[in-house]
C-alpha cells in the first residue's frame, strides 16, 4: 500500500503534521515515530509523548533526553561511554567493540543521534577487516557521533582526514607520482553526489588533490613533498585544489544535497515507495539553504505529513540493530541487560557486523534483512531473550505500568499497535500467556519498522 496523494505533492508532504480528528495523535504514531527516529521506546516514554504532543516529542528525540533509559545523568553516562572506548578498544575483539556501542544503543539518552551515527557509519562505510585496528575505528564513530546532527560540510571535511578512512579506500598510497583514485571516487560516488554527476576525469583531477594525505603513527598527517600542487579542473572548476578544496566544489552542486536527502528520506520514511526527484527537490533546497545542516532537514522529515502518513507505516525492514536494541529498549531489559558482546554475535548471524560493512556501499538495508538463514537467527534472538525470565519478566512489566490483568494487550500496544488485522489479534488471543510474547516479537509485522 502506498500514499499517491503524498508521494506526488511535494509541499503537501513537507508541510507540517498537524493531528486533527481525522489523524490523530495516538499511540500508533507516538510508537511510529520512536521506531523511525530512536530504537523504539518503553511504556512510560509513549504515553508522556502521546500526552506531550508531536511537536515536544519530535523536540526531545532533536535535543536528547536528560537521563539515560537506567536513570544516570545523560553528560556523565556519554562521558563513561566515551573513556570506556578509548580504553577498551585499542586491544579489543570485534565483538567487544561492537559491544560498547550496541551498550551505548541501549542506555543512550539520545537515541536520534545513535540512529544518525548508524546512518552515517553505513554511509561512510568503514570496516575493520581492512584497517585492522579497533582504536582507529572507535575514532570514526566518535567522529560521526560528533557530527550526526550536525553540519555536513565539516563532517566531510573531518572524514577525508580520518585514519580509518584513509587506511580503508587506500589515501595511504595516494602519491604525486602515481596517484590513487579510490577515495576520489568514493567521495562522490557514495558520499555527495550519487552515479552520473561527475566524469572519469573529475575523479582523476580529485585524486591529484588528495595526494599527500597519509596516515603516521595513526594520526593524519600532509606530506607536502607527495601532493601534487599543479593545477587540476573538478567539476568546472580549475585551480592548484589539495584535499581541502574538494568538498566545497562538491557542495555546490546541486546533485548533492538531493543525493543526501534521498537516503534521508529512505532512511526515515519508506524502502518500498518511489522517492521522486520532483519529491526530493524541496527538502534538498531546504537542506542546502540551511548550509548543510543535517538536524534540520532531519527535522522537516521528523515533522513532516509524510512522516506521519498512516499508509507509510511499517514500509522499512528492521535491521539487526533496530531489532535487537529496539527490543531490549522497550521491554526494558536493562537491570541486567543482555551481555553485548553476545547481542553483538547476534546481529552479525542476522546479517549486520557493526564497524563490518560487506562493501564501500554498506548494507544493502531492506528486505535483505529478510531471508531463512537470518530470519532463523532473529528467532534464536527473541527465544533466547524471553527464555531468561530475571532478565525478561514480561508479566511484572505489564504489572508495573498498570497492566497486570492483560499483559497480551498491553504487549500488543506496546509493541506493534495497530499492525494486526482481527485474524492474528485472534490467534494471539487464544494463543496461552506463555506463547503471547514470542508470536508477537517473532511475527512478521514485528520485523518491519
Amino acid at each position: 500500500m502506498n500514499s499517491p496523494g503524498l508521494l506526488s505533492d511535494p509541499s503537501l508532504a513537507w508541510s507540517p503534521f498537524e493531528p486533527g480528528s481525522d489523524k490523530p495523535w495516538d499511540l500508533a504514531r507516538v510508537a511510529h515515530l520512536h521506531r523511525r527516529a530512536g530504537f523504539a521506546a518503553p511504556w512510560a516514554v509513549l504515553e508522556r509523548d502521546r500526552r506531550d504532543g508531536p511537536k515536544a516529542s519530535i523536540q526531545r528525540l532533536l535535543d536528547g533526553e536528560a537521563r539515560t533509559a537506567d536513570g544516570k545523568p545523560a553528560a556523565e553516562f556519554e562521558s563513561l561511554l566515551d573513556q570506556m572506548g578509548r580504553q577498551l578498544a585499542p586491544a579489543a575483539a570485534l565483538p567487544r567493540l561492537q559491544g560498547i556501542w550496541l551498550y551505548r544503543m541501549i542506555f543512550t539518552a539520545h537515541p536520534l543521534r545513535e540512529r544518525m551515527t548508524l546512518f552515517w557509519h553505513n554511509h561512510f562505510a568503514t570496516s575493520n577487516a581492512k584497517v585492522e585496528n579497533p582504536a582507529l575505528m572507535q575514532r570514526q564513530n566518535d567522529l560521526l557521533r560528533t557530527h550526526a546532527l550536525g553540519a555536513f560540510p565539516a563532517l566531510i571535511n573531518a572524514i577525508g582526514k580520518d585514519p580509518a578512512m584513509l587506511i580503508w579506500l587506500d589515501s595511504t598510497v595516494n602519491r604525486k607520482a602515481k596517484p590513487n583514485e579510490n577515495y576520489a571516487r568514493e567521495v562522490m560516488e557514495l558520499f555527495t553526489l550519487g552515479r552520473g554527476h561527475y566524469s572519469e576525469k573529475d575523479i582523476q583531477e580529485a585524486a591529484r588533490a588528495f595526494t599527500g594525505w597519509f596516515v603516521v603513527r595513526d594520526r593524519f598527517q600532509e606530506i607536502s613533498a607527495q601532493h601534487d600542487d599543479g593545477e587540476k579542473t573538478v567539476l568546472g572548476q580549475t585551480g592548484r585544489f589539495d584535499g581541502n578544496d574538494i568538498p566545497p566544489l562538491l557542495l555546490r552542486q546541486p546533485a548533492c544535497a538531493e543525493f543526501l536527502c534521498g537516503k534521508l528520506v529512505r532512511y526515515f520514511v519508506t524502502e518500498v515507495d518511489a522517492v521522486t526527484p520532483e519529491l526530493i527537490a524541496p527538502l534538498a533546497q531546504h537542506f542546502r539553504d540551511s548550509g548543510y545542516n543535517v538536524r534540520t532537514v532531519v527535522e522537516r522529515i521528523l515533522s513532516s505529513n509524510l512522516f506521519h502518513d498512516e499508509a507509510l507505516r511499517r514500509h522499512r525492514v528492521k535491521s539487526p540493530v533496530e531489532l535487537t536494541v529496539g527490543t531490549i529498549r522497550a521491554l526494558e531489559v536493562l537491570k541486567p541487560t543482555l551481555p553485548v558482546d553476545q547481542l553483538a554475535e547476534a546481529c552479525g548471524r542476522m546479517g549486520q557486523k557493526l564497524y563490518a560493512p560487506p562493501s564501500v556501499a554498506g548494507w544493502d538495508w531492506g528486505p535483505s534483512w529478510a531471508n531463512s538463514t537470518t530470519m532463523l537467527a532473529r528467532t534464536n534472538f527473541v527465544l533466547s531473550l524471553l527464555a531468561d525470565k530475571e532478565r525478561a519478566n514480561l508479566g511484572a512489566l505489564a504489572a508495573k505500568h498498570g497492566r497486570g490483568n492483560n499483559s497480551p494487550s498491553f504487549l500488543i500496544d506496546l509493541l506493534v499497535q495497530d499492525a494486526y488485522d482481527r485474524k492474528v489479534q485472534e490467534r494471539i488471543a487464544k494463543a496461552s500467556s506463555k506463547e503471547v510474547p514470542a508470536l508477537i516479537l517473532t511475527s512478521p509485522e514485528y520485523q518491519l519498522a
